[in-house]
């Protein structure tokens, strides 16, 4: 019964941060960490793939030009390791292929992104059917940073890393009856200043998603996954001076279906726009798409 709990509790890898040239894709959308919405218990190793599209505004004084395009590409490891009955370590190893186009040609970056560690610790580990974590991690400047990519009108996106050492303070609380459940989670992302003096806003992320266990027998099974993401941007800023406009917000609907088994998890999900702001609505994002699998052990 504890093992196929465990199974309710697992929720698609949510394309958590869509971000902009100020709002930071870097820290979660892109390295893409879907797993700080995971909360699968126990030990694991996952891989996961996530492409996200956005379209952004060429020439403001021709309303006929052609949009830009950023399409990014993130592979991802993902670990987890239970210490305890009520302390977990997770991590997190993202590799990027960003690509733009736009008049001026295709422009290609990929490397390693920014790696995450953080914990968290159980506050309700005798409830039946609740759970409640809080944690704190960091995000490593493992991911480069070039500065000349930070002006307006271009997002994040083509960036593989923040350069800052960033710090993540994560929540987790979900809810299990019988075989639906309900799962809430969020996270603050507090950024740092980079070697360039450039500081991403700091970033709330907020993920909403319900599931419910289709048993097929012989220890498999189906969830389909509904859920909705928010996320919200503070301004970023340089020598002190801070960029208003990169102030903003998006709101997301994101639908996905895992396939279970003892030791083995595979899953898709996709995710639409709702509403959104970004620079001043001068950036779109179009659309994402992922998939993920675990190994438990």
């Amino acid at each position: 019964m504890q093992t196929r709990i465990k199974l309710f509790f697992t929720l698609s890898m949510f394309l958590c941060s869509l971000g902009v040239y100020a709002c930071d894709i870097c820290s979660c959308g892109s390295s893409n960490s879907n797993s700080f919405a995971n909360v699968l218990g126990g030990n694991y190793v996952g891989f996961s793939y996530n492409y996200l599209h956005f379209q952004s505004i060429q020439n403001y004084a021709n309303d006929a030009a052609p949009l830009a395009n950023d399409h990014t590409h993130t592979l991802s490891l993902t670990t987890q390791y239970q210490m305890t009955d009520r302390i977990q370590v997770n991590t997190l190893l993202p590799y990027k292929f960003n690509e733009r186009i736009n008049d001026a040609g295709v422009q290609n970056n990929r490397g390693l992104g920014d790696i995450s560690v953080y914990g968290l610790i159980d506050l309700l580990p005798s409830a039946d059917h609740h759970r409640l974590k809080f944690g704190m991690g960091v995000k490593l400047p493992t991911g480069s940073f070039d500065i000349e990519n930070t002006n307006p009108n271009q997002i994040s996106a083509i960036q593989l890393g923040t350069g800052s050492l960033d710090v993540l303070l994560p929540f987790q609380y979900h809810y299990t009856q019988s075989k639906w459940a309900v799962n809430l989670s969020a996270m603050y992302f507090v950024k740092g200043k980079n070697k360039d003096e450039f500081k991403f806003g700091n970033q709330t992320q907020i993920n909403l998603s319900s599931t419910y266990v289709f048993s097929t027998g012989h220890d498999f099974s189906v969830a389909p996954i509904i859920g909705f993401s928010y996320d919200s941007f503070l301004a970023a800023e340089r020598f002190g001076i801070v960029d208003k406009r990169t102030k903003g917000y998006m709101a997301n609907a994101n639908l996905g279906i895992q396939l279970e088994t003892d030791h083995m998890i595979l899953g898709i999900h996709t995710q639409q726009p709702i509403a959104q702001n970004l620079v001043q609505k001068e950036v779109l994002f179009d659309k994402g798409i992922g998939v993920y699998t675990y190994w438990k052990f």
